[in-house]
């Protein structure tokens, strides 16, 4: 299997455009609209390699003693899978996206693009140069970052009215702020258990392994609630923002692609949990490419899987394992016949 392995490096252009292909084909694409996203894969050891390819960095795994990799995703609205690209493991997601979009743009000479990501990617170079390459963007917004007397306006004049949309001009592109009831009680909620994490720490006092929000240092080793952090967390119930620079009129409609990103997220889960993505055994940086194009393959057949039956890949799985071969053998002829049960589903 290793002496085969590496020879599929050699063909993922190849297999990035049959997938392209069939999307053209079956889901009417058109690469005007692309989601991306990324994640990690850990690695069951806790030395970096020679390659300097698997290492320690933020992991969304909780894994952040072992060393991992991140892969960049590019999906379809309809979450099926176009391009797949991994990096080192301490790379800043935020330099993720431009290698992927840019090689995609060259590579299938794409003239209409909007990209969809989340707040991870927004930093003012990327937008710039999307921006210059002609290329348009709906990215979440990262709203703890907006001067606290700028936020206090949006949330007075929102006013904790669903469906309804404020819209301002920023660096960034225009800013479309939304607000939901929803959202404002998880935010609530999220909140509050921060507080008693911090309270506890008050109180025990004992030393701090990890950071721990709304809580900050008073005098040296002796901590208090960060109160302007909380009262501004508390203006930010329920509102969500995202940047774009399209000049697409209907807000709504812009912002109902960002929550259509879900699709690359249920494609991560399908990877890790069903495709058993990782934890990965490999060393060599080539072996780990290979896998995590291996991934990408079958992740692409699970999609159309699920097209054609409108079945979850759990729920086809399960019916598969249901399903017995039973081979007879004449043993005057030698010959063989197969029976296969019949499925009730």
């Amino acid at each position: 299997m290793y002496s085969e392995l590496l020879k599929i490096n050699e063909r993922k252009d190849e297999i990035e455009k049959i997938a392209v292909n069939y999307a053209k084909k079956y889901l009417s694409f058109d690469f005007s609209l692309v989601f991306f996203d990324v994640t990690t894969l850990y690695f069951e050891t806790f030395k970096e390699d020679k390659d300097n390819f698997r290492k320690a960095g933020f992991s969304k795994d909780g894994k952040h003693q072992q060393p991992q990799v991140l892969v960049g995703l590019v999906v379809t609205k309809e979450g099926f899978p176009i391009s797949i690209e991994s990096f080192e493991g301490n790379t800043f997601e935020g330099h993720t996206m431009l290698p992927v979009i840019l090689n995609l743009k060259k590579k299938y000479s794409i003239e209409n693009l909007t990209i969809v990501a989340d707040a991870g990617m927004l930093s003012f170079n990327n937008m710039e140069v999307l921006a210059k390459h002609s290329l348009q963007y709906v990215v979440g917004a990262r709203m703890g970052g907006i001067k606290e007397n700028i936020i206090k306006n949006i949330s007075e004049e929102i006013n904790k009215q669903e469906n309804y949309i404020i819209e301002a001009k920023t660096k960034y592109g225009r800013l479309l702020v939304d607000y939901s009831k929803k959202r404002a009680s998880k935010d609530k909620s999220d909140r509050e258990k921060q507080i008693r994490k911090a309270e506890f720490q008050i109180i025990n006092g004992n030393p701090i392994l990890k950071r721990i929000r709304f809580l900050r240092e008073d005098i040296k080793t002796k901590y208090k609630l960060n109160q302007q952090l909380i009262d501004k967390d508390v203006i930010l119930d329920g509102l969500k923002g995202y940047y774009t620079n399209t000049e697409e009129k209907d807000a709504r409609l812009l912002i109902n692609r960002y929550k259509d990103l879900w699709h690359v997220e249920k494609a991560f889960r399908i990877a890790k949990s069903d495709l058993l993505a990782r934890p990965m055994y490999h060393h060599k940086k080539e072996n780990v490419k290979a896998h995590i194009l291996i991934v990408f393959v079958s992740l692409a057949i699970v999609k159309i899987i699920e097209f054609e039956t409108k079945l979850s890949i759990k729920r086809v799985v399960e019916q598969i394992w249901k399903i017995k071969d039973i081979t007879l053998k004449d043993t005057r002829t030698n010959i063989k016949f197969t029976k296969r049960m019949e499925s009730k589903d």
